[in-house]
């Protein structure tokens, strides 16, 4: 869990038999940022060998955690900087690993595109979706909150937050289509419409599409076709 308003960044892990406790041990950075806590953070993510990784919209970083350790490395972004160049991110929010491909997937969603990141890389993304304006065209996207990869690594979706939409978009593709929420952008709360989606995720069946509907207070359940 992460907790980016009281906590300012620490990471709350929870397990069977363990009391919650904090994440690095150092807790929580500054606003200046650094490698040796963390800021704002907003998506987390969790490898089998248990490297915590964690991205930093204040500080424009996604950050890997080895476990026990009390300084992380740069996966993608640059501390102290931001932009849209392939080295940088501008606001990131949630993100997705795909372990088996050793990929991390970053929602930079000032820069209105998803970033693909290798993990043990230079630092150089690629940007998989989006990153042609902000907009409501099917090659576009407006602040993306989140990203989800279907297990055979080849399918994103997409929460199109400011669109008020979930996209599709298969690797390679220069658009994706929608497959949740309104074509045009429109809000509302109805059961075919979002407002102002947050995270998303695939149950393990790849069946259904689950959204966090922020501004409805709700999460929707969709029939993937």
């Amino acid at each position: 869990m992460s907790d980016s308003g009281i906590g300012q960044g620490i990471i709350y892990i929870q397990r069977a038999g363990m009391n919650l406790t904090s994440f690095p041990p150092i807790g929580r950075s500054n606003p200046n940022c650094s490698l040796t806590g963390l800021y704002d953070t907003r998506g987390v993510a969790i490898d089998g060998s248990g490297n915590v990784y964690a991205s930093s919209a204040t500080c424009n970083t996604v950050v890997k955690w080895p476990p026990n350790s009390s300084t992380g490395t740069l996966v993608g972004g640059k501390l102290g900087s931001y932009g849209s160049g392939s080295n940088l991110l501008e606001w990131p929010r949630f993100i997705h690993l795909d372990e088996v491909r050793g990929a991390l997937y970053v929602a930079d969603s000032l820069n209105n595109r998803i970033q693909k990141f290798i993990i043990g890389g230079n630092g150089t993304g690629i940007t998989v979706a989006g990153g042609n304006g902000q907009g409501l065209g099917l090659n576009q996207l407006d602040h993306p909150s989140a990203v989800w990869v279907t297990r055979n690594g080849q399918t994103l979706y997409i929460t199109d937050t400011g669109n008020n939409r979930v996209m599709r978009w298969n690797l390679g593709d220069t658009q994706g289509s929608v497959v949740a929420g309104s074509a045009s952008g429109v809000a509302g709360k109805t059961n075919t419409l979002l407002s102002y989606p947050g995270d998303v995720a695939l149950d393990p069946t790849e069946t259904y599409l689950y959204v966090s509907d922020y501004y409805n207070n709700r999460v929707q359940r969709f029939v993937l076709q």
